[in-house]
């Protein structure tokens, strides 16, 4: 790495800026980590972070223990800073308040940093394959988080390197909130156990693609899933496959459970469901007595997320009682909720889009599940403030694709729109 580069980008030159972005997100790239496993991640971004005046802060270790059902167990703390951390993640904040003369308002600016388990094309026409920085870790940014990564990096190095401007802003402090584990919904749910939203009184977040074109800004996007996402085990009993009598079907359990779920799918009710990760190992001739799957529920409406869930409950129970002697432990693993818009800090963003000369789009439907939706909803429950918004971005291949890529011309579009936030801040 580039010891230099904190200094490289000139901020008072967007070329500079735009090819320094670009340089950040294709290494984020070519390093993806699944859900709370981003360790390489987390030692990139703190490297280039460390020597700037924010002060970092990193999840609680009682984080992993109150939700051990979430975060996997590590055999020894990783070591950062001197600290010994637990959970990936962590959080940066710039004190734009030092002589404590200003009202208290803190901004904060949250991105995601997980990647997906899918192995990334190496087709010669997909970009990153083409460049040399495509990942062949059988894991892959298909979400475009390296891109929110490099955003939210490149904004918190302006920040530090125009403290000067910010003490004069309204703002008492920025922080910069850097989240594992997104996909899946289960990150959100450690950085609020962590602590890392108590001070803050309202948080930007974003998301790249989507169908959103290049050059456009969404500050208000509407339509947000509520999801929950679940494991579900299922035990038997061996026996000889001769001998079905003398076992206990634990694949006959899951089929069956598989089957009927996915039933509950009714796209004219906004009732979504779907599985994956199914594990039934074993000889053909040996009766099968441990099936394990992954599922997730969405609902448009928040309110059938809970009954929606009921029936998940309830078709498994019965498909385990027809088994006599088999048994399940279904567990929720993350859970999504639907977004309220401040529309105050929406209007913010339009307002920046708009002083960039960008594209606003007014209305567009997000139709999938994010768990910043956490976020938000604990700030407000507060009082406090919250907004997600899009970054228009061309994309080669649909999300959580192989072939997925997006144009990172975008970057410097989102970079330049949260710096308007910040600016706006000013008197």
């Amino acid at each position: 790495m580039n010891k230099n580069f904190l200094s490289l980008p000139d901020f008072t030159n967007n070329d500079s800026v735009f090819k320094a972005i670009i340089t950040l997100r294709r290494m984020l790239h070519a390093m993806p980590e699944t859900g709370f496993y981003e360790w390489k991640t987390m030692e990139f971004l703190i490297n280039l972070l460390k020597d700037t005046k924010g002060s970092i802060t990193f999840m609680s270790q009682e984080t992993a223990q109150n939700l051990r059902t979430l975060i996997p167990k590590i055999d020894k703390p990783h070591k950062f800073l001197g600290t010994d951390v637990t959970v990936t993640g962590f959080k940066i904040t710039f004190n734009l308040d030092p002589e404590h003369k200003k009202t208290k308002k803190h901004l904060a600016v949250r991105s995601d940093i997980d990647g997906l388990s899918i192995p990334e094309s190496s087709d010669p026409n997909h970009v990153p394959a083409r460049y040399g920085f495509n990942a062949v870790n059988d894991a892959m940014h298909a979400c475009g988080h390296d891109g929110h990564m490099a955003i939210a990096l490149m904004s918190a190095l302006w920040v530090n390197a125009n403290l000067a401007l910010l003490y004069k802003s309204d703002l008492s402090a920025i922080s910069f909130i850097f989240q594992p584990a997104e996909e899946g919904c289960r990150g959100a749910l450690a950085v609020i156990d962590s602590g890392f939203l108590q001070d803050i009184d309202f948080i930007y977040c974003y998301h790249l693609g989507l169908g959103v074109p290049s050059g456009y800004i969404v500050p208000c996007p509407s339509d947000f899933l509520a999801s929950c996402k679940f494991t579900l085990e299922v035990l038997g009993k061996k026996s000889h496959a001769g001998h079905p009598e003398l076992g206990i079907n634990a694949l006959k359990v899951t089929a069956s459970f598989i089957e009927k779920a996915l039933n509950l799918l009714d796209l004219k009710k906004g009732l979504y469901v779907n599985m994956s990760n199914l594990h039934c190992e074993g000889a053909c001739n040996v009766i099968p007595d441990h099936c394990s799957l992954d599922g997730e529920i969405r609902v448009l409406d928040e309110k059938n997320l809970d009954h929606l869930y009921f029936q998940i409950e309830k078709i498994i129970a019965n498909e385990s009682n027809a088994v006599p002697g088999s048994s399940y432990q279904l567990l929720k693993k993350g859970v999504g909720l639907g977004i309220r818009q401040d529309t105050a800090l929406c209007k913010k963003v339009e307002q920046a889009a708009h002083k960039l000369k960008l594209n606003v789009m007014p209305h567009f439907k997000f139709n999938a599940s994010e768990d910043a939706s956490q976020l938000i909803r604990h700030l407000q429950k507060q009082g406090k403030q919250g907004c997600y918004f899009m970054i228009g971005s061309d994309i080669a291949a649909p999300h959580h694709n192989s072939s997925f890529d997006f144009d990172e011309k975008s970057l410097i579009n989102g970079f330049n729109v949260i710096k308007e936030l910040i600016l706006s801040e000013l008197p």
